[in-house]
């Protein structure tokens, strides 16, 4: 049961979008009144946002560590805090210690909803997950929109109220701040090394995970659960055991929805899904096993949610990924260009797994691009250098979204743990690696290029900086001129 919606007096943490979006939301429910915002940022950008919001009445303060702030809240206010701030800056620790509430902007959004939530949560797939669920629903004339924490919607709070059902991507990051969040349909892809420099240990990953699914003594409305990942298989019995309502899916012999069989060529895939006592064959947009998962967990979430099994079918056989997930870039070439943005070991080792079954297929050739992605994390590091050695005919290392202070020491560790393995280089222009991928590529060969997808930019320093790069345009850039 959702609890009322945080009043005012409100402070803001954070000015990007969750950020906004709560602003907004809190502006436009409440009036000016009560509400502030604070952002620990002092650029040009943040000084015109905070401007602009001075001018509707809401009082902004930059820089610093926001401690000063809490004054306003006096002894009953709430902090709604953006995903990507630590619970453990100054401000978060102060407003605990005094008593008061600290909520995420997902909280805060999902309080304010009476709309029905489907949660998508895990640490890949679940972009593409959204998208297949938004399928089915729109296949089935039920109103949604993806929202949450993606690139491809608004925040939660931000949400369109006039939906039947609100699809949102959720992160642990959110998760970290969100008390009482429990959507009406939850759903768990899969839990691998990723946010270790946050999180600390998996098992802390995978219990702020968990907060989706379970609190003690309430449960989500529906758990659909992979039951190929062994954390999921934990969770799924936690569920059941809180007296949960839950379904689980995956290629393993006791899943409620079972994948049966999966055969895959660069454009596309032929899936055969169990569900009690009939096998349903797709015809879907997505190679790969990992893609064949996702295709269960929307079919399982279309099962929950009493769709017709037929409707759930022809959403699923017209659904499209987000952009920058297996996006091919090629049409008549000779090869295959792709663009994915997997950045994680796990993730890799699904793309490129995926790629290596099609050119072996073709006694063929892969070319791998990739540079590193996020914050420094040596286990992260080992993981993403271990799958490109093993399933890669060709590395090539470039520059990632990762700031340039540690960009060429960890490039030169990734290239220390792959050398000899396979071919490999380094080619520090993003740009002109592309170019020397797409150039070393012969007939048959698909050239993944990897790490960014379609977010169209690089993060270059540690302060955040961002430079404008998008992989797509680069790609249709050189292979155009190849025709040419």
């Amino acid at each position: 049961m959702r609890r009322s919606p945080a009043l005012p007096p409100l402070l803001v943490a954070g000015l990007g979008r969750a950020g906004a979006a709560a602003l907004e939301a809190a502006l436009t429910e409440n009036g000016s009144a009560g509400i502030f915002g604070w952002d620990s940022g002092t650029s040009s950008a943040l000084v015109r946002t905070a401007k602009a919001w001075r001018t509707r009445g809401v009082p902004i303060s930059l820089g610093g560590d926001g401690v000063n702030a809490l004054a306003r809240l006096g002894f009953d206010g709430t902090i709604i805090k953006s995903p990507g701030i630590d619970t453990d800056i100054p401000l978060l620790m102060r407003a605990r210690e005094a008593g008061l509430s600290v909520i995420d902007e997902l909280e805060f959004g999902w309080r304010r909803m009476t709309t029905p939530v489907v949660g998508v949560t895990g640490t890949n797939g679940k972009s593409t997950t959204c998208a297949l669920v938004a399928a089915v629903l729109r296949t089935a004339n039920r109103k949604c929109q993806v929202v949450g924490n993606t690139e491809f919607g608004p925040p939660l709070s931000a949400a369109a109220r006039d939906n039947d059902v609100i699809v949102c991507e959720v992160s642990s990051f959110q998760l970290e701040a969100c008390p009482t969040f429990l959507p009406e349909f939850a759903i768990f892809t899969n839990l691998t090394p990723e946010h270790l420099t946050r999180h600390g240990t998996m098992a802390a990953y995978g219990a702020i995970k968990s907060r989706m699914f379970v609190r003690d003594p309430s449960t989500c409305g529906v758990a659909i659960v992979n039951l190929d990942d062994p954390f999921g298989r934990s969770l799924l019995d936690t569920v059941k055991s809180a007296g949960g309502r839950a379904l689980s899916y995956g290629f393993a012999a006791d899943a409620d929805v079972q994948v049966r069989s999966a055969e895959w060529d660069v454009t596309g895939a032929r899936i055969a899904i169990a569900w009690q006592d009939r096998c349903i064959e797709l015809m879907t947009k997505l190679p790969g096993r990992y893609n064949a998962r996702n295709f269960a967990a929307a079919f399982a979430f279309g099962i929950a949610a009493d769709i017709e099994v037929a409707k759930i079918v022809e959403g699923l056989e017209l659904a499209i990924a987000p952009p920058g997930r297996w996006q091919v870039m090629t049409s008549d070439e000779p090869f295959d260009v792709i663009v994915d943005y997997a950045h994680t070991p796990d993730g890799l080792v699904q793309v490129l797994s995926t790629a290596q079954v099609i050119v072996r297929r073709r006694g063929a050739r892969l070319h791998a691009l990739f540079g590193p992605v996020g914050l420094p994390d040596p286990s992260k590091a080992a993981g993403c250098a271990e799958a490109l050695a093993a399933f890669s005919d060709h590395v090539i290392l470039t520059t990632g979204s990762a700031p340039r202070s540690a960009r060429i020491l960890r490039i030169k560790q990734l290239y220390d743990a792959i050398k000899g393995r396979c071919e490999i280089e380094i080619v520090l222009s993003r740009k002109e690696a592309m170019a020397r991928a797409i150039a070393s590529a012969g007939i048959g060969d698909i050239v993944l290029l990897l790490g960014i997808g379609a977010l169209g930019r690089l993060i270059v320093d540690a302060r955040g900086t961002i430079e404008p790069f998008d992989d797509r345009t680069c790609a249709a850039s050189l292979l155009g001129r190849l025709k040419h």
